[in-house]
């Protein structure tokens, strides 16, 4: 259905947080997906609904990251609960994380991988979501597992052969990231593809030694991050992969997380790319620029809402499949997001690959 007199005027955008659906007898309604063109609203819906819609207004580009060359490519109006850079080719939202010294973050491709970053967006209180340009690295592996604990116990139905589940936050990965395996952490107990896969991968690992440092460490903000099931994220739509998992009701409180389906829809242009050709030239895509081009498989966080036999899977994209869903004992590889605190500032550069924007607090 299309409600054109629903719509306050230009530059306001659906709430989706707020907005919410019940059917006759007043019972919450999910799966009720809202997209609009500027003038009028579309629902959809399986089922007959009846929907409060909520607006916000648009504030237009806000704050130092959004000034100079990289304005025209940052949405004017919040989507999937932030402004966002959208574009395929030159988005000019590269930025470095761990030194303030542009010559260091940019003096080789070891130092790209080390120190450079990709702004996703920035939320409507001004803090930035940052994804790392290229794959984490543990030795000579770039292949880590989401969880080895990825059975379904066949009497009680409970991810993990022993029945201890395999949330995000029990995951191997999870607890790898966000620098929580100690030898008496038993959510740290798989050995990955690689060799030493108890380890810290990201936050207490050597390789990225500035994480160990406060003044660093303390710069990325605690975030909610949202987790559950779905087996409805290969929609090629960022709008429709954003009501699902923004609804998850599971959350956990940390630095550091993995983007979501949405995120990589919406860094297309207009976030709803046709099919996997289009979604693959977006920027976030991460077969580029000939980094490890010889691997073509990226976890996502959301997991894959149905077994395959007694087997749980989680959403990935790689360069075929743009989103797909596999084992989460499969090594494939990681990119780290995290959010700064919004009282970061940054040097009003171009924000490209040769000029990135430099943190200067």
């Amino acid at each position: 259905y299309v409600f054109a007199s629903s719509f306050p005027g230009a530059g306001y955008v659906i709430n989706n947080e707020k907005t919410e659906c019940v059917d006759q007898a007043g019972n919450k309604v999910d799966g009720v997906n809202f997209s609009s063109d500027g003038t009028s609203v579309t629902v959809t819906s399986k089922y007959t609904a009846y929907c409060t819609l909520y607006f916000s207004k648009c504030k237009g580009p806000v704050g130092t990251v959004l000034d100079g060359k990289s304005q025209n490519q940052i949405t004017s109006c919040p989507v999937g609960g932030m402004y966002r850079y959208q574009g395929t080719d030159n988005v000019n939202n590269w930025i470095c994380f761990g030194t303030s010294d542009k010559t260091t973050c940019t003096k080789d491709d070891d130092a790209i991988d080390k120190y450079m970053y990709r702004i996703i967006g920035i939320t409507d209180d001004g803090q930035l979501a940052l994804i790392k340009e290229t794959f984490i690295k543990e030795g000579s592996t770039i292949e880590f597992e989401w969880d080895d604990k990825y059975f379904i116990n066949y009497y009680t139905r409970v991810c993990g052969a022993d029945g201890s589940g395999c949330t995000w936050e029990k995951s191997n990965l999870y607890n790898r990231l966000n620098g929580l395996c100690t030898s008496t952490n038993e959510n740290c107990s798989g050995t990955g593809a690689g060799t030493s896969g108890q380890t810290n991968i990201f936050i207490g690992n050597s390789y990225y030694e500035y994480l160990s440092n406060s003044t660093w460490l303390n710069k990325i903000s605690d975030h909610e991050w949202k987790y559950g099931d779905s087996t409805q994220l290969d929609t090629y739509n960022g709008d429709n992969a954003y009501a699902i998992e923004n609804a998850f009701t599971n959350s956990i409180e940390a630095k550091i997380g993995l983007q979501y389906v949405h995120d990589y829809y919406y860094a297309y242009p207009g976030g709803a790319p046709e099919n996997e050709d289009l979604a693959k030239t977006a920027w976030i895509h991460f077969i580029k620029d000939g980094y490890i081009n010889e691997f073509s498989y990226e976890w996502f966080l959301s997991r894959y809402g149905v077994a395959y036999g007694n087997n749980i899977s989680a959403w990935y994209s790689n360069s075929n499949d743009v989103n797909y869903s596999d084992t989460l004992g499969e090594g494939f590889a990681v990119r780290p997001v995290f959010y700064l605190k919004s009282d970061i500032q940054i040097s009003n550069t171009a924000g490209s690959k040769d000029d990135p924007f430099i943190i200067t607090n």
